[in-house]
């Protein structure tokens, strides 16, 4: 807690599409206590119509400050389905941080989601079902085999896995440099034997290209487990396949990598840069950022957005 800042501190948010927004103020529970946080207030307008307007005296709420009132009126079905959707897609957002254990089927995610967990659980079932979609599966499998010189394919087969957990079926991927097998099949790589960077891509693979993947959601440290060159393609892949979809959705991505900034085609407005930074009183200060003229000219001086980001041309890292 800022030192120079009350015990108790209020927390505005808010969300809109365009048609819809939602804006809530929480109030932070007192230091050192487990209450939760409670609402002072609570409006959700469609075409600025409010359809929920919820303030501290409210009673509306049955009389629990931290019982959500839009939450309420759409369990009981008093919310336009236009304005519902919209209610139930914030309601989905979840944070997603891959683990490689948990991809590789060694620790069970303890944060189970359909169709993929928080950690990456449930990727061999999630990418089998991508599969059965053809033109699906041909399109990712191709991009797969373009980012991974030394893998051309992958699939999901519906045989015993060799890490003897009883669990049927498993990921398979092919090296292009084996040799043949004896028995003339090719050889297959297990999750537990082909390299992480692999299994990062299929999980942002699920989470861009599932029918059933939510449509906002969050990838933490979106570059871990890959090398910086594979990351800037990954990044350039999740924009095309994102902003190519019928089914609208929003990444929010967090990266240490500079070359991820690379593989963001800025031009497209639906693309956006944002540098997290603290003032000299310790507050998180987040930009949007902008292209000046300064960075024009350093494009045409041969400057990448990685290069300008490490020379501290961007903000976003630290005075050391």
């Amino acid at each position: 807690m800022f030192s120079d800042l009350p015990e108790t501190v209020t927390t505005w948010l808010e969300a809109s599409n365009g048609s819809h927004r939602y804006s809530v103020e929480l109030l932070s529970p007192p230091q050192g206590t487990w209450a939760g946080w409670e609402f002072r207030r609570e409006v959700l307008t469609t075409n600025e119509q409010r359809l929920v307007d919820r303030t501290e005296t409210d009673k509306s709420g049955k009389g629990d400050p931290q019982t959500g009132l839009a939450a309420l009126r759409l369990a009981e079905g008093e919310v336009a389905k236009l304005a519902a959707s919209f209610l139930k897609a914030l309601a989905s957002y979840s944070i997603y941080a891959a683990d490689t254990l948990v991809m590789r089927e060694q620790v069970q995610d303890v944060h189970a989601r359909e169709p993929l967990g928080l950690s990456g659980g449930r990727l061999m079932e999630a990418v089998g079902e991508i599969n059965r979609d053809q033109l699906l599966y041909e399109k990712l499998n191709e991009e797969f085999a373009a980012s991974f010189e030394y893998l051309d394919r992958f699939n999901v087969f519906g045989e015993s896995s060799e890490n003897g957990n009883g669990k049927k079926g498993f990921i398979g991927f092919r090296d292009r440099y084996f040799r043949a097998h004896p028995t003339g099949q090719p050889w297959i790589l297990g999750t537990n034997q082909v390299n992480e960077g692999a299994l990062y891509f299929l999980f942002a693979a699920v989470l861009c290209l599932h029918p059933a993947a939510a449509n906002f959601f969050a990838i933490d440290n979106a570059d871990q487990g890959l090398n910086p060159v594979l990351a800037r393609r990954m990044t350039t892949t999740i924009c095309r396949w994102l902003l190519g979809s019928k089914t609208p959705r929003q990444l929010v991505m967090t990266t240490q990598n500079p070359l991820v900034l690379d593989g963001l085609p800025l031009n497209d407005p639906r693309v956006r840069l944002f540098t997290v930074d603290r003032d000299n009183r310790g507050r998180t200060i987040v930009k949007h950022f902008v292209v000046t003229e300064e960075h024009r000219k350093k494009a045409t001086q041969g400057w990448t957005l990685s290069r300008m980001w490490v020379n501290g041309l961007i903000g976003g890292v630290p005075n050391v």
